[in-house]
């Protein structure tokens, strides 16, 4: 019945182990896609800034006295008539939409960091919980199995 038993244990031991390295593959690797795409996430926040900088801009003109949008308008006008022409209607819907894509792309990229960051403190305490485990465990089994040599010794004399 021991001898059962301590097999019993001795395999738990083991799925816990395998389950604990798991873990730690699993954690490691969202530590490495975080590497890997922090660049990118740190390209798209300075797109996603200077947009609303643009936003900012377009609403701080947009208070401004009359005579002073026709002056900026006027003076767009003569650096690049051509790009005035073309953009002028499509710019302020173009920033907006710009800018709500951006947000929405930001909004995602936080989520998978905050998901991927919850999911790797998640491992690393099922690590520290499974070693505990192990130790305590082991220390019984040991205990036991000290236990049934006692006995087999008891039996053999």
């Amino acid at each position: 019945m021991l001898k059962k038993n301590i097999i019993k244990h001795e395999k738990i031991i083991e799925e816990v182990r395998a389950a604990k390295t798991n873990a730690l593959v699993r954690a490691r690797r969202g530590e490495l896609w975080i590497e890997e795409h922090q660049h990118t996430y740190n390209e798209m926040m300075a797109d996603y800034v200077e947009i609303i900088d643009m936003v900012k801009k377009m609403i701080r003109y947009k208070k401004n006295p009359f005579w002073i949008n026709v002056i900026a308008q006027f003076i767009a006008f003569l650096n690049n008539p051509i790009a005035y022409i073309l953009n002028r209607k499509k710019a302020r819907k173009h920033a907006l939409d710009s800018y709500w894509e951006m947000k929405k792309i930001k909004k995602e990229w936080d989520d998978d960091f905050k998901f991927t960051n919850k999911r790797i403190d998640e491992d690393y305490y099922f690590v520290e919980e499974s070693e505990k485990f192990i130790k305590e465990h082991t220390a019984i089994l040991n205990n036991a199995k000290k236990a049934l040599s006692k006995q087999q010794k008891k039996k053999g004399k």
